[in-house]
C-alpha cells in the first residue's frame, strides 16, 4: 500500500514568466477542490505556502543577460526551504526518510533546481540518488547571453538543473551536497519526456547537447502514440538507476488547441488524456515521491473547467498510489 500522506506545497509565482497569471496557480487548485478531494478518499495533508507571491513585474535585461535574477533566486532560496523544512518534518515522525509525498503547484518550472536540491541535500550521507522524470515541451537549455534568449530564467531551468556552461552564478549554488558545481541532475536521472522536437523554441544546438551527452528524450509525438508504452519505458529505465523519483509535469505539455491551460501555448500535438494516463503510470512507481505542477496559468480557464480535470487526473493519480 502506498502512503496516504501528502505534503501540499504552494508556490505562486509569476517571477519568470512571459505572461502573468501562473501565482494563481495554487489558489485555483483549492478552489477546486484538491484538498477536499484528497481528503475524502482518505489522505492526510499538511499544507506549506513557499512566499504569499511572486507577482509579474516587468523587466529588462540585466548586464549579464537574466531577468529579475535577484528576486527568482531568492524566491528559489525560499521554496528549496520550504521543501526542505516539509521533508525534515516527516523524517522526524518516520524512519523513512521519504515517507510522505510531495504534491508542489510550483507555478513555473525554474522552480525544479531548487526542488531537487532540497531533495539531493535530505538524502546526504546515504547512497541514495534523486532522478526526475521531466514532463515538458521545452527543453530549457537556454543561458542567459545566447542569441535568441529571453533572459527568462524559466527558459534556463535545465541549464541550472545540469550547471552546464553557461548558468547563472546565482543558480550554482542548487547542486549536489559537498559540490559547488555538480548539477543536481545528469544524463543518468533525467528523463525528458514529451519534448516537442518541432518547437522553434528547441533550437538545434539545445537538441545536439541532448544528443550528443546521452540524454534520454521521449518525443510529445512518440508519447502520442503509445503514451502508455512510452511511459513504461521511461518508468523503467529510471528506476533502475534510482532510489527516489520526482515527477515534474509542465501543462505546456499538452497542446493548446486540445487543452489550453498552458502559460505559453506550445504545439506538441500531445492530447490531455495521453498526457494524464502516463503521469498516472509514473505516479504508481513505489520510487515516486513527489509530483510538481507547473505553468498552469488559471487566466486561461475562467470557469477552471479544465484546472478541475486536471485536479481530477491528479486525485485519481495519487489513488492509484495506494491501490498499487
Amino acid at each position: 500500500m502506498g502512503t496516504r500522506t501528502i505534503n501540499i506545497i504552494n508556490v505562486p509565482s509569476d517571477l519568470g514568466s512571459v505572461y502573468a497569471g501562473k501565482s494563481k496557480a495554487p489558489s485555483a487548485f483549492k478552489s477546486v477542490g484538491i484538498h477536499k478531494k484528497l481528503a475524502t478518499v482518505g489522505f492526510h495533508l499538511t499544507e506549506y505556502t513557499a512566499f504569499s507571491t511572486g507577482g509579474w513585474q516587468s523587466s529588462t535585461r540585466e548586464p549579464n543577460g537574466a531577468r529579475n535574477e535577484a528576486n527568482t533566486v531568492e524566491a528559489c532560496n525560499k521554496v528549496r526551504q520550504t521543501v526542505a523544512a516539509a521533508l525534515a518534518e516527516q523524517h522526524e515522525n518516520n524512519k523513512n526518510r521519504l515517507s510522505t509525498f510531495q504534491l508542489v503547484f510550483a507555478g513555473e518550472c525554474l522552480y525544479c533546481p531548487a526542488i531537487m536540491s532540497a531533495y539531493w541535500d535530505h538524502v546526504k550521507g546515504s547512497d541514495k540518488r534523486i532522478g526526475i522524470i521531466y514532463i515538458d515541451a521545452d527543453c530549457d537549455l537556454y543561458t542567459p547571453k545566447e542569441s535568441n534568449s529571453s533572459g527568462n530564467i524559466a527558459g534556463m531551468t535545465l541549464t541550472h538543473l545540469t550547471l552546464r556552461e553557461g548558468a547563472l552564478d546565482s543558480m550554482k549554488r542548487f547542486c549536489r551536497p559537498g559540490s559547488k558545481s555538480t548539477g543536481v541532475v545528469d544524463n543518468g536521472n533525467i528523463i525528458l519526456f514529451g519534448l516537442n522536437i518541432d518547437s522553434p523554441a528547441n533550437k538545434r544546438e539545445h537538441l545536439g547537447y541532448l544528443f550528443n551527452n546521452n540524454f534520454n528524450v521521449i518525443t510529445s509525438q512518440a508519447v502520442q502514440k503509445a503514451p502508455q508504452l512510452r511511459a513504461k519505458e521511461a518508468l523503467k529505465w529510471m528506476e533502475d538507476r534510482v532510489d527516489y523519483i520526482l515527477v515534474h509535469l509542465d501543462v505546456d505539455v499538452i497542446d493548446p488547441g486540445l487543452f489550453p491551460l498552458g502559460n505559453v501555448p506550445n504545439w506538441t500535438g500531445l492530447g490531455f488524456k495521453e498526457t494524464m494516463s502516463a503521469m498516472k503510470i509514473f505516479l504508481k512507481s513505489k520510487k515516486t515521491v513527489g509530483l510538481s505542477v507547473a505553468e498552469v496559468n488559471p487566466d486561461h480557464d475562467p470557469e477552471l473547467k479544465m484546472t478541475s480535470q486536471l485536479v481530477e487526473e491528479i486525485v485519481s493519480g495519487m489513488l492509484g498510489r495506494i491501490s498499487s
